[in-house]
């Protein structure tokens, strides 16, 4: 008798577990683009000031359906990776005095540049959420540093980035 008991309980407990009032869970997924920026910096920069050189990245939304997803469909993107480099190796990054990096109007890094280097990877991130900035094909980028020199040649400063991207996949 007991088991019968068991057998009818079985069916009961899936139609109530069935019948609960929790939300479905949503099927974000993860995904990592690669984006860079060039800054070009004057050979007449002022020198001991702060300046603010912005540039335009460009946004290829085929990327987003590439990683199954939409611009439309992004629930946050953050920056978890960025460097700056220059193409001079005579002007190192050091000669910039800091740098804060900005998407848009929101700080998404900053470093003091203190090692005499070309390439500087040791930014803070504020892993803010800039997804606003991603749903276009294009985004605004600003370098904000204070020049302790100027480069004997127009120079670029590229920044380079890693953004990862949570969404909703493509229906």
């Amino acid at each position: 008798m007991r088991r019968n008991r068991f057998y009818f309980l079985l069916p009961l407990l899936a139609i109530i577990a069935g019948c609960s009032d929790y939300p479905p869970i949503d099927p974000y997924i993860t995904f990592n683009i690669d984006r860079s920026v060039n800054f070009p910096l004057s050979n007449t920069e002022n020198i001991g000031q702060d300046i603010g050189i912005t540039a335009t990245g460009s946004i290829d939304t085929n990327e987003y359906v590439k990683n199954t997803s939409s611009a439309y469909l992004l629930r946050t993107s953050e920056v978890w990776r960025l460097s700056l480099q220059s193409n001079d190796p005579n002007y190192t990054l050091d000669k910039l005095g800091y740098a804060h990096i900005l998407i848009g109007s929101d700080t998404i890094a900053f470093d003091s540049m203190t090692p005499p280097s070309t390439i500087d990877t040791n930014f803070i991130l504020t892993k803010v959420d800039i997804t606003k900035y991603m749903r276009d094909t294009s985004f605004t980028a600003t370098l904000q540093c204070r020049p302790q020199s100027a480069p004997a040649n127009p120079t670029t400063i590229t920044c380079g980035m890693t953004i990862v991207h949570t969404a909703l996949p493509l229906p």
